[in-house]
């Protein structure tokens, strides 16, 4: 390849190959770091970027050329995957201000009150009661996710950090939920 998905260099953060590179996702899609991104734009960038790298387009290649096409391609589908996922987004986001999602800093009304909200789930006995639940889980991770973002803008990303990482945990009982359901269904 003679040339190299742009936003990424020598550096930390991730190993392809037996290289160690620093990935910048939202350079790599020449995206200016945001919350909010355009998901359609993001799709798109990363059709073209795609269209470039993939290993399939260079099946003519040298062994080299080949692995470096693949290693790129994989550096394209891991930014992708996470600029798409508001989570990973807002992690990166987090970390490239020097700010973790820390559990620990967790108050402990909020601790118990996902406590009671697993509870909650595991009692749960019918498919309309896990479809209720599944509603406030997800009516809670938009408003902290909104929040998140709120906060991040407005520079206070402490504040932005602690709604993170109660969004880890109500994405942890997302998982609950789904397995529930599943549990439900497979016993109805």
């Amino acid at each position: 390849l003679e040339e190299k998905v742009p936003g990424v260099s020598s550096g930390i953060n991730a190993e392809y190959g037996g290289v160690v590179l620093r990935v910048d996702y939202f350079s790599l899609f020449s995206l200016k770091p945001s919350y909010s991104i355009d998901l359609a734009d993001l799709s798109y960038r990363y059709k073209e970027l795609q269209r470039q790298y993939h290993p399939d387009k260079h099946t003519q290649s040298s062994e080299a050329a080949q692995e470096e096409a693949a290693a790129q391609s994989a550096i394209l589908n891991e930014a992708y995957k996470c600029l798409q996922d508001p989570f990973c987004r807002a992690k990166i986001l987090l970390e490239g201000v020097g700010q973790e999602a820390i559990v620990s800093t967790m108050e402990s009304t909020f601790l118990m009150e996902m406590m009671s909200f697993n509870d909650e789930v595991e009692l749960c006995e019918d498919l309309e009661s896990i479809y209720h639940i599944r509603a406030s889980n997800e009516a809670g991770l938009k408003g902290l996710f909104k929040e998140f973002q709120l906060h991040f803008e407005a520079g206070n990303t402490a504040i932005a950090a602690d709604r993170l990482t109660k969004c880890k945990f109500l994405l942890q009982i997302r998982e609950r939920i789904d397995q529930r359901e599943e549990f439900i269904n497979l016993n109805i």
